[in-house]
């Protein structure tokens, strides 16, 4: 009898383990976005940003002249990078579905890279290729 209720526990907790993998946060989220949104988090237009389904939009840094915002939809995916300029027509975005690391990098038509990271990536090699980090998730070019 003592085997059997041992072997019904040691099944319920290996069940128990095996189901807290799966069920489990995944890493989709960024901190930045985890505050409400304001007036000022509103992106530029014309970017069509609303081909993506994205649940949350927010100005996160400004460097440079320049505004940067961090979008996300559903379950972390997409996410999106949009760099906003004084001169609307410098003003750009990009979109993926990664999830770590180094997720994006994109470039205006000023030739200007930012580049999109997952939080808490290393970003000491980005850094040391001539890339400034203006926020968490957000390095740039800046000269």
């Amino acid at each position: 009898m003592k085997n059997k209720s041992l072997a019904f526990i040691l099944a319920v907790v290996v069940s128990g383990v095996l189901l807290s993998g799966c069920t489990g946060t995944s890493n989709t989220g960024f901190k930045a976005l985890e505050r409400e949104a304001t007036e000022a988090d509103t992106p530029p237009t014309g970017l069509k940003l609303e081909l993506f389904d994205l649940e949350k939009v927010l100005l996160v840094a400004e460097a440079n002249g320049k505004k940067y915002y961090l979008g996300q939809g559903k379950q972390g995916r997409p996410s999106c990078l949009v760099v906003e300029n004084a001169d609307p027509s410098l003003s750009h975005s990009g979109c993926t579905d990664s999830i770590q690391g180094e997720m994006l990098r994109i470039s205006g038509p000023d030739q200007k890279s930012a580049v999109l990271v997952s939080d808490g990536y290393d970003t000491k090699e980005l850094e040391s290729s001539g890339l400034t980090k203006i926020h968490p998730n957000i390095l740039v070019v800046t000269n």
